[in-house]
């Protein structure tokens, strides 16, 4: 299935699958691409250099004494 820019189809796709998005707020979406785009930037931009890696927050399974 191929993305489409056209308000209506994307409202007609979103029912198929059960989402009840009106043509108006499709319409809207639209609007909100540039603004995700300028916030990734943004956050591309920023200096990281000297903090941990992002790994090292993200929990890990580990074994129990008991196990």
């Amino acid at each position: 299935m191929t993305p489409s820019l056209d308000p209506q189809e994307f409202s007609e796709r979103a029912q198929e699958t059960g989402l009840e998005i009106s043509v108006e707020d499709a319409t809207e979406l639209g609007s909100f691409s540039e603004a995700v785009e300028a916030t990734y930037a943004a956050i591309r931009e920023i200096d990281t250099t000297g903090f941990e890696p992002a790994a090292i927050f993200v929990p890990t399974p580990s074994k129990r004494e008991s196990e």
